[in-house]
């Protein structure tokens, strides 16, 4: 497969609406994120960007991962039938799943916050994007099992429109506290929505023949949740340590506010894999090649976006963080940082990463999330004790590249192995 043929596969997959979708939540992410941080102080912001990390390392566990199952086992079914079953069945287990664990944040919410009180609210509402995110993610999953990416862009993007009216509007009347009221709320009345809209609860009028493998899908899904909330945690422990090494949420709001945009280009390559998981997991069972053939032609485009990006933000870091007000332009050599350690995203962590959970190997990727999570509690104290917030963002970028080529060996491996482990 030529690159050009990469090209117009992906175009041809309604690829181009996934990542318009994405490019739209990316930018309604960057702009409510302008307008919260200039409409909060720099406190408030600090203990709500503290919430919002720890809540974004538990998300992954929503449902325990059996989501997950359902879009590695749905992509194998050829029954649209089957899929439908599997969905509902499914759902049911995940609400129950998620409840759960919502509730066990809010009865360990005094230890989780004790660093930093203030936030404790905020993580105690956003508990309920548990259950609301999960049912959004399920009605995605359905629509990507039946190759609808475009309905998937659309329900992508009405949900991020809604944020964008909702996150703004709910700060300017209440603050803090209307900004994560809205995150969540949006995505639970986006996804009844659809799911009323779609009739996905409608019986067949026949009596299912699909048994659910609870434990099968479950297995699955936990090791991508535990995969998940490891390689987040490399997002995520900088912000911890510096909240808990240094006490202080205005370099949290620092720190969390340099990185914002950045890292918002990691969703390009997301967009990309999410277009194609369903067909590199079918591709998974017998057709190496193609695999392989598929992650040569991204590299190719990749390399020059990569290149590009670094260049503006090396060049442009300091203009860009501006935008955010005159507090937060203390430290503009982390926009530069920041730009090397998303290069190794770009090319390794991201697509090697869903690679591997593709072809059934979240296990794998669990593993590398330890080991590179352990090196990271290590390496992000002492660098924050000794260089604050530029430790922490040095220590961010080396993992980057770090845990990808830990992936790219994983998956070359793969390639050339007769048959796959179980």
């Amino acid at each position: 497969m030529s690159t050009t043929q990469f090209i117009k596969s992906f175009i041809n997959r309604k690829g181009g609406h996934v990542l318009f979708s994405f490019l739209f939540t990316k930018l309604v992410n960057f702009v409510v994120a302008i307008v919260v941080i200039n409409m909060l102080t720099k406190s408030e912001y600090g203990f709500v960007a503290y919430a919002l990390t720890v809540i974004s390392f538990i998300l992954p566990f929503m449902g325990a991962g059996i989501h997950q199952g359902l879009l590695r086992y749905g992509a194998l079914s050829k029954s649209q039938i089957g899929k439908r079953d599997l969905f509902q069945m499914t759902m049911k287990k995940g609400v129950l799943y998620s409840a759960i664990i919502a509730v066990l944040i809010l009865v360990l919410l005094p230890f989780i916050t004790s660093s930093l009180k203030g936030s404790a609210l905020f993580l105690g509402i956003l508990s309920f994007q548990l259950i609301a995110l999960l049912l959004l993610q399920f009605v995605e999953i359905y629509c990507r099992l039946l190759n609808l990416n475009k309905l998937f862009a659309q329900i992508e993007i009405s949900n991020s429109a809604l944020l964008l009216i909702g996150n703004i509007g709910m700060a300017f009347l209440f603050g803090g506290m209307g900004y994560v009221l809205s995150l969540a709320l949006v995505p639970f009345i986006v996804a009844c929505y659809y799911i009323y809209k779609l009739r996905l609860f409608e019986s067949s009028g026949a009596k299912s023949k699909v048994v659910l493998p609870v434990g099968k899908f479950v297995k699955y899904g936990i090791s991508m949740s535990i995969g998940g909330v490891l390689s987040q945690l490399l997002f995520a422990v900088d912000i911890i340590m510096i909240g808990n090494v240094l006490q202080s949420e205005e370099l949290v709001a620092q720190y969390k506010t340099a990185s914002i945009i950045p890292f918002s280009f990691l969703m390009i390559p997301v967009a990309i894999l999410t277009t194609d998981f369903v067909k590199l997991s079918a591709a998974s069972e017998n057709n190496k090649p193609f695999l392989k053939s598929y992650y040569l032609n991204y590299l190719k485009i990749f390399i020059w976006i990569s290149l590009g990006l670094f260049l503006f933000f090396h060049f442009a870091g300091e203009p860009l963080l501006r935008i955010f007000g005159k507090d937060y332009q203390e430290t503009p050599e982390l926009m530069s940082i920041f730009a090397l350690g998303i290069i190794g995203g770009l090319l390794l962590r991201v697509p090697m990463g869903n690679m591997l959970s593709a072809i059934g190997w979240p296990n794998v990727n669990v593993i590398f999330s330890l080991i590179v999570l352990l090196i990271n509690v290590v390496a992000n104290y002492f660098m924050v004790s000794w260089y604050g917030v530029i430790g922490a963002a040095i220590t961010t970028a080396v993992l980057m590249w770090f845990s990808g080529l830990l992936s790219l060996a994983a998956f070359v491996w793969f390639l050339r192995s007769p048959s796959r482990p179980t």
